[in-house]
């Protein structure tokens, strides 16, 4: 009797069960806590270096512990100690160009000076890297935006809306924001957080003057300042800096994406991390419902989740083990 089909039969079926078991393995069993804990996020980002910021809304976000983002002009810097002082209050500095031209002032060569040279000015005078950008007058040209995607790691741009995590595809060097205006009433600033609140997203406040401002464009008033402060601190939205929350984004959206390997028992997510990232970001991730006990483990150590069960990951690490 030939036996040839039969054991040929048999030969496929281990094969189409091992390709079974191995897509099995493959699957994610792990998903990413939202804006690190959070139902929303958002970012208050501060444009030109108006003294007002030091001496106005600076200390109004240090008593309700607060921290912002402020865009600087490299050659119009002043008052640079008391910036150096906004660093170490947990406060983050970003490029806001040389001399905040038109992009259209601009040829190549000044292309590359506006954005890297102001970059090289501000790390040297303040000894930190600078990860994020935001383009003068909104204008994210071609020219400013291919050298800004060399220089950091995420930048801001002008279009009036909030970044979706849902979104498949997401322009890191031309993220939206909206911006403030002095005849804005409060009522308007409580819909955006409303808003982003209730969808879940990441809104991003483009603010410039303030009240008391010498030169700044369309100072907010300070009552309104305040008042937009403290509905913010009464939701269970993360305030976090234009890059803590871009790096949160990002490192979300790139596990999501992660390769996941079978390694007998275990699996290993694995992710590539994108250029001029900071050192330290870190995100929560959780079990999908209904799966198998599990452990983590990077770098050799084991992590613990907390008490609600979320597990605090290293995104520099580049990868992560998953063992039953």
């Amino acid at each position: 009797m030939n036996q040839t089909p039969l054991r040929s039969f048999f030969v496929v079926l281990a094969l189409l069960l091992n390709v079974r078991l191995f897509a099995q393995n493959a699957q994610p069993q792990l998903q990413v806590v939202p804006w690190n804990g959070h139902k929303a996020a958002t970012s208050l980002t501060f444009d030109d270096g108006d003294p007002v910021h030091l001496d106005v809304v600076i200390p109004d976000l240090n008593k309700r512990h607060l921290h912002a983002t402020f865009f600087l002009i490299a050659n119009k810097l002043d008052r640079k100690d008391d910036w150096r002082q906004v660093l170490k209050a947990g406060h983050e500095i970003g490029n806001h160009t040389l001399d905040h031209l038109h992009a259209k002032e601009l040829d190549a060569s000044q292309e590359n000076a506006q954005v890297v040279g102001a970059q090289n000015v501000l790390q040297k005078e303040f000894g930190v890297p600078i990860y994020s950008f935001a383009y003068p007058f909104s204008e994210a040209s071609p020219g400013l935006k291919g050298w800004v995607s060399k220089t950091v790691f995420a930048a801001r741009g002008g279009a009036p809306e909030m970044t979706f995590p849902s979104d498949k595809t997401i322009d890191w060097f031309n993220l939206p924001a909206k911006t403030t205006m002095s005849n804005y009433p409060f009522s308007t600033y409580q819909g955006w957080i409303d808003e982003d609140l209730s969808a879940g997203d990441w809104l991003v406040w483009m603010i410039h003057g303030v009240e008391g401002t010498a030169w700044g464009w369309q100072p907010v008033p300070l009552k309104v300042l305040d008042q937009m402060l403290d509905y913010l601190q009464s939701k269970d939205i993360w305030v976090g800096t234009f890059t803590e929350v871009a790096s949160y984004l990002r490192a979300w959206k790139t596990f999501e994406a992660a390769t996941i390997t079978p390694k007998g028992t275990d699996r290993i997510y694995s992710w590539t991390v994108p250029d001029h990232c900071p050192t330290n970001v870190t995100f929560l991730v959780k079990a999908l419902p209904g799966g198998p006990t599990f452990e983590l483990w990077q770098n050799g150590q084991k992590i613990l989740p907390d008490s609600q069960g979320r597990y605090r990951v290293s995104f520099n690490a580049a990868m992560l083990t998953l063992r039953p």
